[in-house]
């Protein structure tokens, strides 16, 4: 019964087994090689690189994936340890080279991971591989055996990843991107069909924020697939929302839209839908052209709804549904494309060479998107550039006080930092407590086996396997007390197979892991303490403000103002970095410990600015080679009102950024409203132009597209004001 009950509490507290198989399967590689080259080969300095290898890469990285996507990073896990265990080795000669490279290596193999999740999941052990020859003695002569080590670690490692109750294959995002895609096309069809809605539908391209993905399997790399990942993420949202639109339309004003000039648009937009979730899935390439074509002969039929003579509340439920009905075939036009690059590596692009393109990474090589990524985080405003350089001084500092005070085994003050440093202080400061007193006991209880087992390294070798095992599950299962406990144990029992050891090295890993962790600590403190919950009101304000210049020089340059077009295309280029710095410090907010006081909605917040930015990047793609408005004050009504919708939006920046404004900030975003100008006189006198239809419509869509970015800029001051907290908030439609 106990047996019993046991088995179904484990089960609970790790569904599958998952914890417990990865711990058997890191345990029996590590034993193996540890074994093999510490008492066949009686090397102790390959018996060490061959345990730590496996431990590195085994249980203080994540590597998940397919099984070839697994074996892959392995593979090259073990080159760039080579490379880390060499240079590590070569550095050892005294502190001040070794806390160099410490800094050096800290800093690129942390910043590395702007490369996406696979870099990520290794690099604590990466960083563990060149900590561990970094110390003395310094033995150049040894570097053979290191190497050996680390390869027979590894590829233990990789076999038994394969062969020994292998991971299971996380769910892939592009599974996960068919199954939204499917459901969006099947209330889109519900829509067409005329059938009843039920009262409230859920959002299901909200399964696709990263916040509910685990961090490991997001598609953040800087190849081709994963931005086409994000981006096809990006614009279902928006289809999701425009198909909600419709259901608006539908339900409350009576449009009956297979009867409108728009259904067979419709039609052609349900039938790519459905391609483009085959083609996730597997199936052929989704081809975007039907779309385009059915587009452009809908955009010349809908010209004629500009030679009306009223604008009465009907003629603007139909310009709504218009506006709503192109846009819904432009973001799935782009979504084909978007799918077609995810199955295929590429698709057909114009060549640029202006990020402001949404496919401008389509035929781009892989050198060329990693740089480029490399080179946009290269900036203190980046939360991957700063804790890299968090990380790297903590490393550096903690290496130079262990080398000055020449303490023993002094690569576990590294490594508790290594494996304690979080991004901000209040994250830190969580961590360390439960790692001091874990750390304490499970001292405790070394120094008192240490002391009644003596030097009998055969008590050391049996005991091992066993509590290797514990250790490495118990982490994921108990928590960070009681792994901290159980690994204190290992690496007592690993050196106490190396060399005649006594109780006092269980007091020498206690100190040095409170060493190490307050270092961190104190590293922390000074350097961006407050992580990316400190950065976030930073990046929001000036993402805004640039969103909002940029929405200014859209407007101009659609109306053809003297010098504009340039003005356009730098000020969306400027828009587009902080927009991708504004995202990945989101991602990783969203992983920190927060304060219940900040109640920003911070996805509602990016949402805005993402609205601003790409709408008009979809608006100057539409009519970017349409030549001047032929209506003058037109175009100085819409300078107007792209100045007050910017204004809006600089001063959202104000409110997200600092508390004290947000009352008269949140009154004045309220008080401007860009609907009003539908009924003015000038609205009316594009509308009875026959003569440019064309032009009617460009002046509808930038309209359309400011009363969005308007809306969406009081919902979030109210959002705000009201103190409703991001978690709760939907995503809204962020691209075209």
């Amino acid at each position: 019964m106990r047996t019993a009950g046991l088995g179904e509490w484990l089960k609970a507290k790790d569904p599958g087994l998952v914890a417990v198989k990865r711990s058997a399967r890191v345990s029996l590689a590590t034993c193996i090689g540890f074994y093999f080259s510490r008492y066949v080969l009686d090397d102790t300095q390959m018996a060490t690189f061959a345990a730590f290898g496996c431990i590195a890469l085994g249980a203080l990285s994540e590597v998940t994936g397919k099984p070839w996507q697994r074996t892959k990073t392995y593979a090259i896990a073990l080159l760039a340890s080579m490379i880390l265990v060499t240079l590590g080795t070569v550095l050892a000669v005294n502190t001040w080279a070794a806390a160099a490279g410490m800094l050096v290596v800290g800093f690129l193999i942390a910043y590395a991971g702007v490369g996406g999740p696979r870099v990520v999941g290794a690099a604590t052990g990466l960083q563990l591989l060149y900590i561990l020859p970094s110390f003395p003695p310094y033995a150049p002569e040894a570097l053979g055996s290191r190497l050996i080590g680390v390869t027979i670690g590894i590829g233990l490692l990789a076999v038994a990843d394969r062969v020994l109750w292998p991971p299971p294959v996380p769910t892939s995002f592009r599974h996960r991107l068919a199954d939204v895609v499917q459901a969006v096309r099947a209330r889109l069809v519900a829509v067409l069909e005329a059938d009843e809605q039920p009262a409230a539908q859920s959002e299901v391209a909200s399964s696709l924020r990263l916040s509910t993905i685990p961090p490991l399997q997001r598609p953040t790399g800087p190849g081709r697939r994963d931005r086409a990942a994000m981006q096809a993420s990006t614009l279902l949202r928006g289809v999701e929302a425009r198909v909600a639109a419709l259901e608006s339309l539908t339900d409350q004003h009576h449009l009956p839209i297979r009867s409108h000039q728009g259904a067979r648009l419709l039609d052609v937009t349900v039938r790519s839908l459905g391609k483009s979730a085959d083609a996730l899935e597997g199936g052929p390439s989704s081809d975007p052209t039907e779309v385009e074509a059915a587009l452009s002969g809908y955009v010349q039929g809908r010209e004629s709804l500009a030679g009306i003579a009223e604008i009465d509340h009907n003629v603007q439920i139909r310009l709504r549904a218009a506006v709503v009905l192109e846009e819904l075939a432009v973001w799935t036009r782009d979504l084909a494309v978007a799918t077609k690059i995810i199955r295929d590596g590429r698709a057909p692009a114009p060549a640029t060479r202006s990020i402001t393109e949404p496919f401008w990474y389509a035929n781009r090589s892989a050198l060329t998107l990693w740089f480029v990524r490399f080179r946009g985080h290269f900036t203190p405003r980046s939360v991957f550039f700063q804790n890299a350089v968090r990380l790297g001084l903590g490393l550096a500092v903690a290496r130079i006080v262990a080398g000055e005070f020449d303490l023993s085994h002094g690569f576990w003050v590294l490594l508790a930092t290594l494996t304690l440093m979080r991004t901000s202080v209040v994250a830190t400061r969580a961590a360390l407590v439960p790692a001091f007193l874990g750390t304490v006991a499970g001292g405790l209880a070394a120094a008192l086996i240490l002391a009644l087992a003596g030097a009998n390294s055969v008590v050391y070798g049996v005991a091992f396997p066993f509590i290797l095992v514990v250790a490495l599950a118990a982490g994921p299962i108990l928590g960070p007390l009681v792994g901290q406990a159980t690994f204190t144990l290992v690496v007592a029992f690993l050196f106490a197979q190396m060399a005649p050891v006594s109780w006092r090295l269980a007091e020498v890993r206690v100190t040095d892991v409170v060493l190490g962790g307050l270092l961190g600590a104190v590293i922390g403190l000074l350097v961006w303490p407050r992580g990316a919950r400190g950065e976030m009101r930073r990046a929001a304000k000036v993402t805004l403000h640039t969103a909002a210049d940029d929405l200014q020089a859209t407007v101009r340059s659609l109306t053809h103002r003297a010098g504009a077009t340039n003005d356009s295309l730098d000020s969306a280029g400027v828009a587009m970095h902080f927009l991708i710095l504004a995202d990945s410090t989101y991602a990783q907010y969203r992983s920190e410990l927060r304060s219940t006081a900040d109640k920003v909605d911070w996805l509602a917040v990016l949402g805005l600015a993402n609205e601003a930015v790409r709408g008009g990047q979809a608006l100057r793609r539409t009519h970017g080679a349409a030549g001047p408005l032929p209506w003058p004050r037109v175009a100085d009504d819409l300078e107007e009102l792209a100045g007050g919708t910017a204004d809006q939006l600089r001063e959202v920046a104000d409110l997200v950024s600092s508390r004290t404004a947000e009352s008269q900030a949140a009154a004045k975003v309220d008080e401007f409203s860009v609907y009003s100008w539908l009924a003015t006189s000038e609205a009316r006198q594009v509308a009875h132009r026959d003569a440019d239809p064309a032009s009617s419509v460009r002046v509808l869509d930038i309209w359309g597209w400011l009363a969005g970015v308007s809306f969406d800029g009081r919902s979030t001051a109210a959002s705000v004001t009201g103190s409703h907290a991001d978690d709760q908030v939907t995503d809204k439609s962020t691209s075209r």
